[in-house]
């Protein structure tokens, strides 16, 4: 056997050994946020199939929608350090969350990061019948519309799609009625039926699948530049009303409790990082994202780019004004 296959084997032995001694059992829970068909979902059952087999685990994936997140974040950190619930979230769960509702009894530093999936940033999704095709002419059609307001969607109150939205509105400078769901499946079911205007959301590759069939348009990218998936919707730097505007972007990674012991944590990324670079999983998950896979981080950076994070969108919040629930 060549040396490299053995110290991957090595390795793999050392990570499922770490893990069983600290759970005493062959099966994990990933907790997912939100309820199935979102992109949360879609990442999570991407992942699982190849993160099982690293960890040489049973890996059951779990939809634990509700309350932003919060009542997921809930059930991991309540399986304490165990080392057998992962949950699969972003800033709305774990930062967001605790910033704007009384319920979410935790802070983002009772997280801890073992794998960055990816970072996109928010494209503007508006009904297909909705009769406007820039920023621009969304902007005009809001400011004409004062007397009938146009309504965004979010996936909970203090989301990052609820402060990228009230972003939107408040340079806008006029009223905007925010309607929250429970996740991502029914907003976009709601927008593609017409009974929602518009929403922010991620600008990834399952995404753009789904406006292809024609009842929801994107006529607008919050990055700097036009993204790849949408080469037709403009940036709003490129916009003569709003060029100036800038919000929240979206990132997905893969956390535990920061009760867990440090061998299984670093038992984890070894195996995070071990299925993000199995080249089928890998694939599969550049057609989720859209090619927006985030670079391979080690622990310490994780940890430095996830509390950076906590500041940057708690500051947002206060911006936002955002009241606590």
């Amino acid at each position: 056997m060549h040396r490299r296959s053995l110290l991957m084997s090595f390795a793999l032995f050392a990570a499922s050994t770490a893990l069983h001694a600290q759970t005493g059992t062959d099966a994990a829970t990933l907790y997912v946020p939100f309820p199935a068909g979102g992109s949360s979902d879609v990442f999570a059952r991407t992942l699982a199939p190849t993160l099982s087999k690293q960890m040489q685990r049973t890996l059951i994936v779990e939809n634990l929608a509700g309350a932003s997140g919060s009542i997921a974040a809930n059930k991991v950190l309540s399986r304490g350090g165990s080392g057998d619930a992962l949950f699969l979230a972003s800033p709305t769960e774990t930062i967001l969350a605790p910033a704007t509702m009384k319920m979410a009894k935790y802070k983002p530093a009772d997280f801890r990061m073992v794998g960055l999936i990816s970072r996109v940033p928010l494209g503007v999704y508006v009904r297909a019948d909705l009769p406007v095709q820039t920023i621009d002419e969304l902007v005009a059609y809001a400011k004409s519309h004062k007397e009938t307001p146009l309504n965004y969607g979010s996936v909970g109150i203090g989301s990052v799609y609820h402060l990228a939205g009230t972003a939107f509105m408040q340079a806008v400078g006029v009223p905007m009625t925010h309607v929250p769901y429970k996740g991502g499946a029914p907003l976009l079911q709601d927008l593609m039926g017409g009974q929602l205007d518009m929403a922010l959301f991620p600008a990834d590759g399952h995404l753009a699948k789904m406006t292809a069939n024609g009842k929801m348009r994107v006529i607008g990218i919050t990055s700097p530049a036009r993204s790849p998936l949408f080469p037709n919707a403009g940036t709003f730097a490129e916009s003569k009303t709003l060029p100036k505007f800038n919000t929240v972007d979206v990132w997905g990674g893969v956390f535990v409790s920061k009760a867990t012991p440090e061998a299984t944590v670093q038992a984890l990324h070894r195996a995070f990082q071990a299925t993000i670079e199995d080249p089928e999983t890998k694939k599969a998950m550049d057609t989720a994202t859209g090619g927006m896979l985030a670079a391979p981080m080690t622990l310490d950076q994780l940890a430095r780019f996830y509390s950076t994070e906590a500041q940057r969108f708690e500051a947002a919040v206060k911006q936002a004004n955002i009241e606590l629930n």
